[in-house]
């Protein structure tokens, strides 16, 4: 069987080509890995440690799936039920014995596979909805959600790609049919699939890749164009429209690393199997390499040991060690020689069955234990990188044996995946969270909560804008919690720079939407000294009065402040009524100081202060997480916040400093307090911003910026402590 050649003009000039394919009668296997490469693999078990362990494990599950009978339940269950993991185990299943097939001739792994498709055959035609849809998600068959549907069809069709040659044309004709045919059209054709399948989304990630991929291996031309292209064929969807929309050109991912991490195993795997099958299609330079981008930068979204930044609706116990990233750092190093990433496949300690496995695990063999290095970033986002982005600030300590990291956020909604989050940061030293965001909340298939999907404190709390450190105007969350008006809108970078990282790593966004007539402004600058700190400006305008509350929900026990305040002892109650404040304990609250308002509390070894400007109209709060959950779903995290009332323009300025050090071992504390002796706003008008920091050991830092967009080239002078200040760029520092 042969596709007819067909060319039509795709998206940024990219012509889309469907090559002749030719199907012969003894079948090849077209997706991942070849049969030569399966050869090659079962050769070098021996010599390539990694690749050696990696198919040891497949073997041994496979050989584990062998040992039981055969079950294809009817589905009745919710996420982490009997049926649901049973179908989920099932489809690991098959594809760990087809590799297993083709790595080692055996062909009792092919008749596993066989029977097994021959099942889900006799059932699947014939099955209504799964009975535990929700309303707002759309359906699947096998799973209560059409994801997972997809992420089935995507790991079955290669299973049946690696044992396709060992079936018999009677029982291949049923298997195509009754399950490959007939799962393909209802994720991409049904009334339940189709509007995923054609959603800009991970979800439609996953079912272009799963129509597509079993176009490849069934020879079915139309599904690949459809895949490719849209339902309609028009390039207004598909697999290409994904990459154009969901990626900023910096490979920013909309809906956040967390998401970004999982999306990419059916973006590079359907990549691969482009590739393997239209080579002429250069998918892998579409973009300018769009795929190695997206790559490297979920990779540099991580903490020291690699788990993801919780941005938006995430899951802190994910990493880059998942099967997701093992696929898509192997895939990388074959198709663009990155030996960048060779670190993080060396940490891994683990490749893929593939061609794309196997090349890596000969190249980690002989290397020396490396680091995988970690940059600061400026991140655009958005198609055209014009929504905003990321600021990724890190800067080691003189001793270098701690990495201080600010993460700022001022990207795009990010969907309904998104948070209501406009100008918040997070603080990490290597891998300790030091100013925390709550990421998701929602036990992942834990069946006894909520069926394992997102819980309603998702909703109630973790999307909220006060769960992000950032500023709350009259406790409502940006755009009043609406995903689909925040999505319209997106933030303004005003200027960013990393081109000195030793000494200053400085942004400043704009966010004028979040609230109705209020104009908001984060600059946030990492400043080298000793110790790294963050010098944090948060501004604010508005014509009318309002509530302003800097929140920051922080990691550790608390030590010491130097305000005066009443705590909690006998009655708590929460902080509001709604938008997240139903969910904070109050444990005490207090005037601000006339001068500096300090905080300060322990993570692990180190003592960390926050110092604010205020005066005796502001109030200080400490709250605890934890109220109104009568489930107890949420995590008992603290939070400090920093109160205006009646105000219409107002500037938070704080400075989050390291200090000290704690050893329980040795008990042996040093420096616990604050070395900051005080911050001044030496100039504040529409258009330059100047504030002096002042710390103990008579070092003091003078940084004056722009409060408008400026080139790099602009010159810059103003009148500052009796004399004249120039400069050129947005922003400068003076140190002292």
């Amino acid at each position: 069987m042969k596709f007819k050649t067909i060319k039509a003009i795709g998206l940024t000039a990219l012509f889309l080509v469907l090559s002749d394919i030719t199907f012969a009668q003894q079948y090849e296997p077209l997706l991942l890995l070849s049969k030569s490469e399966a050869k090659n693999i079962s050769q070098h078990l021996g010599d390539y440690k990694i690749l050696g362990k990696s198919f040891s494990k497949v073997k041994m599950d496979a050989d584990k799936a062998l040992e039981k009978p055969i079950e294809v339940p009817i589905p009745i269950d919710n996420g982490g039920g009997y049926t649901h993991e049973k179908h989920k185990k099932n489809y690991r299943d098959l594809y760990y014995a087809g590799l297993a097939f083709q790595v080692t001739a055996e062909k009792k792994y092919a008749k596993f596979v066989e029977q097994m498709l021959l099942e889900y055959a006799k059932i699947y035609p014939g099955l209504p909805l799964h009975p535990k849809r929700k309303a707002e998600q759309n359906s699947g068959k096998l799973f209560w959600q059409g994801l997972n549907d997809c992420v089935w069809l995507v790991n079955g069709i290669q299973a049946y790609d690696l044992v396709k040659e060992s079936i018999g044309p009677k029982n291949r004709a049923i298997i195509e049919r009754d399950v490959f045919r007939s799962m393909a059209a209802f994720l991409s054709e049904s009334e339940s699939g189709k509007d995923t399948f054609n959603k800009i989304h991970n979800h439609g990630t996953w079912a272009v890749a799963a129509v597509g991929m079993t176009g490849y291996v069934l020879g079915d031309k139309d599904m690949v164009v459809r895949a490719l292209t849209g339902s309609s064929k028009d390039k207004k969807s598909g697999f290409l429209k994904q990459i154009d929309m969901l990626f900023s050109p910096d490979g920013y991912y909309s809906e956040g690393p967390y998401y970004q991490r999982y999306a990419l195993q059916p973006f590079m795997v359907f990549a691969e199997a482009i590739n393997r099958n239209q080579p002429e299609l250069k998918i892998f330079e579409y973009r300018n390499q769009l795929l190695k981008k997206a790559s490297n930068t979920v990779l540099q979204l991580t903490d020291s040991n690699g788990y993801f930044f919780p941005i938006n609706d995430a899951l802190k116990e994910k990493n880059f060690m998942t099967e997701e990233l093992v696929f898509a750092t192997n895939i990388v190093f074959e198709n663009y020689s990155d030996t960048s990433i060779l670190p993080v496949i060396q940490q891994q300690n683990e490749v893929s069955i593939t061609g794309a496995g196997l090349k890596s695990s000969e190249a980690v063999q002989n290397m020396k234990k490396q680091e995988f290095v970690k940059d600061p970033m400026i991140i655009t986002d958005g198609p055209e990188g014009k929504s905003g982005g990321l600021a990724l600030f890190r800067m080691d300590t003189k001793k270098k044996d701690e990495q201080l990291t600010a993460v700022f956020k001022f990207a795009s909604q990010g969907m309904g995946h998104g948070h209501f989050d406009r100008l918040g940061i997070m603080l990490f030293n290597n891998d300790r969270e030091i100013l925390q965001d709550y990421g998701a909340a929602r036990f992942l298939n834990v069946e006894s909560k909520n069926g394992g999907r997102y819980l309603d404190e998702n909703k109630t709390w973790a999307q909220q804008s006060v769960a992000h450190n950032t500023v709350i105007v009259d406790e409502k969350s940006h755009y009043n919690g609406d995903w689909k008006e925040a999505e319209k809108q997106v933030p303004h970078t005003v200027f960013s720079d990393i081109s000195n990282p030793k000494i200053i790593q400085i942004a400043s966004a704009v966010e004028n939407n979040a609230y109705a007539g209020v104009e908001m402004q984060r600059t946030v600058a990492l400043i080298g000294a000793e110790m790294p700190f963050v010098l944090d400006i948060f501004s604010l305008k508005s014509k009318e009065k309002h509530q302003y509350d800097l929140n920051f929900m922080f990691s550790g026990q608390i030590m010491e402040t130097n305000f005066d305040y009443v705590p909690s002892l006998t009655n708590l109650t929460p902080l509001g009524k709604d938008n997240g404040y139903q969910h904070l304990w109050k444990l005490a609250e207090a005037k601000g100081n006339q001068g500096l308002s300090k905080f300060t509390w322990l993570n692990d070894s180190r003592f960390y202060t926050i110092s604010t400007l205020t005066d005796d109209s502001n109030k200080v709060v400490v709250t605890r997480l934890g109220a109104n959950d009568p489930n107890f779903n949420l995590r008992n995290e603290s939070g400090y916040m920093i109160r205006t009332n009646d105000k219409q323009n107002y500037t938070f300025v704080s400075v989050i400093e390291p200090h000290g050090s704690f050893d329980a071992k040795l008990e042996s504390v040093q420096d616990p307090h604050s070395k900051l002796e005080s911050i001044q706003v030496l100039k504040q008008d529409e258009n330059y911003t100047a504030i002096l920091v002042n710390f103990k050991n008579n070092k003091s830092y003078t940084l004056i910026f722009a409060n408008k967009e400026t080139s790099s080239t602009s010159k810059h002078k103003i009148f500052l402590k009796g004399k004249n200040m120039e400069w050129k760029g947005s922003y400068t520092l003076i140190t002292n």
